[in-house]
């Protein structure tokens, strides 16, 4: 792991539920079109499927769907396994059969050079939380009242 380039700017973790799962290819592209921009860079993926039956499957992020053609190979992260087993085990434990998550772990890469001048200058991280979107349109929408 000497060779890997560590994470300076923040990191984040995405949990994404599928319960009918249908990849047509979009969310990947729209992926690699953040990774192309620089705004991120992938750290990991772990893609989980729960068949019919309960059973679960970790799919190789650059096959998703087995036919031997590597779909998401413009954006595997570059610290595969910082995701772990178990914590596909755990997000896909409370999901209903026949679904899917899908696991993200990305560097936002667009704070890089503020992070590190923070950091310069004696700087230290002590909150931070993410406001959902339906929060902002919700406030939004109220104000247009």
């Amino acid at each position: 792991m000497s060779d890997v380039v560590r994470p300076v700017g923040p990191v984040d973790v995405a949990v994404i539920a599928f319960d009918e799962p249908k990849f047509d290819g979009s969310v990947a592209g729209a992926i690699a079109d953040l990774v192309a921009q620089g705004i991120v860079r992938v750290l990991d993926i772990v893609l989980v499927n729960k068949d019919e039956n309960g059973e679960t499957t970790l799919f190789e992020v650059t096959d998703v769907d087995g036919d031997g053609i590597p779909d998401l190979i413009a954006i595997k992260g570059d610290i595969p396994g910082l995701l772990s087993e178990d914590d596909a085990a755990a997000a896909i434990e409370s999901m209903p059969n026949s679904s899917a998550i899908a696991m993200f772990a990305w560097e936002n890469t667009w704070l890089i050079r503020a992070s590190q001048a923070i950091r310069n200058n004696g700087g230290t991280l002590v909150a931070f939380e993410r406001i959902a979107a339906e929060d902002v349109q919700a406030v939004l929408d109220s104000a247009d009242a």
